[in-house]
């Protein structure tokens, strides 16, 4: 699982049967500083209601056809984070 900030949506008009109906978000994982990491930039499915600059939790799974494909799935909206006793 990974922190992450959502920084786009992402429009497909055709797209495989088993993601019909999906939002999908371009999302960028963070760092323990919550700064972006380079180049961790992924396209997850949201199925939690995230949107622009929400902070996420996402999980990467296999799915669809598990030798081909790898899918990132956006799993939580999160509110805070603490870290060492600080937010």
């Amino acid at each position: 699982m990974i922190l992450a900030k959502v920084i786009g949506h992402v429009v497909a008009t055709q797209k495989c049967q088993e993601l019909s109906g999906s939002n999908l978000l371009m999302i960028t994982a963070l760092g323990d500083d919550l700064n972006p990491l380079k180049d961790k930039t992924f396209v997850a499915v949201d199925s939690v209601g995230a949107g622009i600059n929400d902070l996420v939790l996402a999980e990467e799974y296999f799915a669809l056809n598990k030798d081909k494909y790898k899918a990132m799935s956006v799993v939580a909206i999160v509110e805070k984070v603490y870290r060492d006793g600080r937010e």
